[in-house]
């Protein structure tokens, strides 16, 4: 007898909106929001945020009343160089959950990566660099009705290093693909 393993990957983009803020839990009026479709181009929105602040993107809605996640989950961020040439030693990735009594709970983390790279800053151009991540969910997690999951990027990087956050679907700066049990 054989049983089916049946998960649903859900993906979510990272994006600084300046006019919709989402809430819950501590988070209250918070501009980084995880989205499953980029919205329209034409909205005000940040297209960079330091790296060196800890930015954390919410998923303020309810995804089931009672949901699980196990599997592996994959994305990736990217990162940037502004008015000079950049180091950027490691970062972490982590998906959390949010209690509605303000609790935050680390689920996953890619744990600190080092990639000790450089990036440049030349003729008004700042490169860029997408780093790839991959976490293994491997003990299932429940999240209920009163939790939502938010996605927290940190990085170890010189000041004028930026999280590229936009809202364009051309580059998916912030992205995570989630495994959820159904």
């Amino acid at each position: 007898m054989t049983t089916d393993d049946m998960r649903y990957y859900e993906t979510f983009y990272g994006i600084h909106t300046n006019h919709w803020t989402g809430s819950f839990g501590a988070f209250t009026n918070h501009n980084k929001i995880l989205v499953k479709e980029y919205i329209s181009d034409a909205t005000s929105t940040e297209d960079t945020s330091p790296a060196s602040d800890v930015n954390e993107f919410l998923y303020a809605h309810h995804i089931k009343k009672i949901y699980h996640i196990e599997g592996v989950i994959t994305g990736h961020i990217t990162l940037a160089a502004t008015n000079v040439t950049c180091a950027i030693t490691s970062f972490r990735v982590t998906l959390c959950k949010m209690h509605d009594d303000l609790t935050p709970t680390e689920l996953f983390s890619t744990g600190w990566k080092t990639v000790d790279d450089t990036l440049t800053y030349e003729d008004e151009i700042g490169e860029e660099r997408v780093y790839y991540f991959e976490i293994d969910a491997w003990e299932k997690e429940t999240l209920t009705e009163f939790e939502r999951l938010y996605v927290k990027v940190e990085v170890t990087a010189d000041a004028n290093t930026v999280l590229m956050n936009s809202n364009d679907a051309d580059w998916e700066d912030v992205k995570i693909t989630i495994p959820f049990m159904l």
